[in-house]
């Protein structure tokens, strides 16, 4: 057969027109086949379009030739089947007469183009700068998060007068959760100052006991007393002491040790004390949260408001 050029549209040929056109091309040809490079037999029915998009073997009576396309070719191709498909899901976009299309459908259709959701992503990037759409995809609202407005500048008034009663919705939820917080806040306040008092006072009562026992012991041994008379008597209250809060930490089964004693007695004032005022800690760590995510929401709508519109510069 030699080379030979074959014409052949590879959008609407398949392999039966390929096998026929080699046939044309050289009349000793007994066989003809088209196989996959495992040696799979092709049907006589699959696109040609398909069958250019991977290697494959082609058997001419008994010699096989591997054919490959050119990768230049495939990317090329490639980027304009992609090219068609985002042009047909923008036609399709601006002849949607909604203002608000729901993120799954965006994806659905760009998948009915054969886009993959990654390529989805990178044409809903796109339709942003070219001013066609907007996602407010960093917003923790599901309802901004989880739609896309269409044509905004033409859809203009009646969005953002949505956008600013969203804004004045939630910043009147955040002054009143401010107005919550700050009282959980002073009711916190109150607590811990409360919770430090009864801790300092026996530290303070230990302190001067442990400082008035020791300066009786101190007075009886040098001015009463001989340190002959004395030293089984302080032996023996030292043994009372050290065997009385053995048994009682046996007894109650509390930590016999002396570590961190001022903040063990804080820790359960403050325990108390907010059961006492109805005090609940993740309650406050809720209502934190919750102020946080409205002022982010807030700011993204404020900027949204002030973007210039009288020259949107279509792309």
């Amino acid at each position: 057969m030699g080379l030979t050029r074959l014409g052949l549209d590879d959008a609407n040929a398949s392999v039966q027109d390929l096998i026929e056109a080699v046939r044309h091309a050289d009349a000793s040809l007994k066989a003809v086949e088209i196989a996959t490079t495992d040696g799979t037999k092709l049907a006589r029915t699959v696109r040609l379009g398909e069958l250019t998009s991977m290697p494959f073997c082609l058997r001419l009576n008994h010699v096989n030739v591997l054919v490959e396309s050119d990768v230049a070719a495939m990317d090329d191709r490639r980027a304009r089947e992609e090219s068609v498909a985002f042009a047909t899901v923008k036609a399709e976009i601006e002849r949607d007469p909604r203002l608000i299309l729901p993120l799954h459908e965006f994806y659905r259709m760009c998948h009915n183009a054969g886009a993959e959701e990654k390529v989805a992503t990178k044409w809903l990037r796109e339709l942003q700068r070219r001013n066609l759409v907007v996602h407010f995809d960093r917003s923790r609202n599901p309802q901004l998060e989880n739609a896309v407005i269409l044509r905004p500048y033409n859809a203009l008034d009646s969005e953002l007068y949505n956008i600013k009663h969203d804004r004045k919705v939630k910043e009147r939820q955040l002054a009143e959760l401010n107005s919550k917080l700050k009282k959980l806040q002073q009711v916190e306040n109150e607590v811990h100052l409360a919770a430090r008092r009864l801790p300092n006072a026996q530290k303070w009562v230990g302190l001067t006991s442990l400082t008035g026992f020791y300066g009786a012991l101190m007075y009886c041994v040098w001015d009463v007393y001989s340190w002959d008379v004395m030293e089984p008597i302080t032996y023996f209250i030292g043994f009372t002491a050290v065997l009385g809060n053995s048994f009682y930490s046996t007894i109650t089964k509390k930590d016999p040790t002396y570590s961190n004693m001022w903040q063990k007695r804080y820790a359960d004032r403050v325990e108390m004390l907010s059961k006492q005022r109805k005090l609940d800690p993740t309650e406050l760590k809720k209502l934190k949260a919750c102020i946080t995510d409205l002022e982010n929401d807030i700011t993204l709508l404020s900027q949204w408001e002030k973007v210039d519109v009288a020259n949107p510069n279509l792309h």
